[in-house]
C-alpha cells in the first residue's frame, strides 16, 4: 500500500480558478439584466394609475344630507 501525501500542486485552495467569461455568457447576463430591469420598469408604469391619489366625492354619502 502506497502512502501518497500530498503535495503542494495537489493543493488548489478554498476557491477555484477563475475562469474568463465567453461572449455567449456576457450576452446572456446581460439579456438576463435587461429583462428584469424592464420588467420592473413596466410593472411601475402599470401601477401608476393605482398610485395616484384623486379627490373624490366621499363614497356611501347619501343625496339628502348634501340638501339636494
Amino acid at each position: 500500500m502506497e502512502d501518497r501525501m500530498p503535495h503542494h500542486d495537489d493543493f488548489t485552495g478554498p476557491t477555484a480558478p477563475r475562469r474568463t467569461l465567453g461572449i455567449g455568457r456576457l450576452l446572456g447576463g446581460a439579456l438576463v439584466g435587461l429583462v428584469l430591469i424592464s420588467g420592473l420598469i413596466g410593472a411601475l408604469l402599470l401601477a401608476r394609475p393605482a398610485l395616484d391619489v384623486a379627490p373624490g366625492p366621499v363614497p356611501g354619502a347619501p343625496e339628502a344630507a348634501e340638501g339636494h
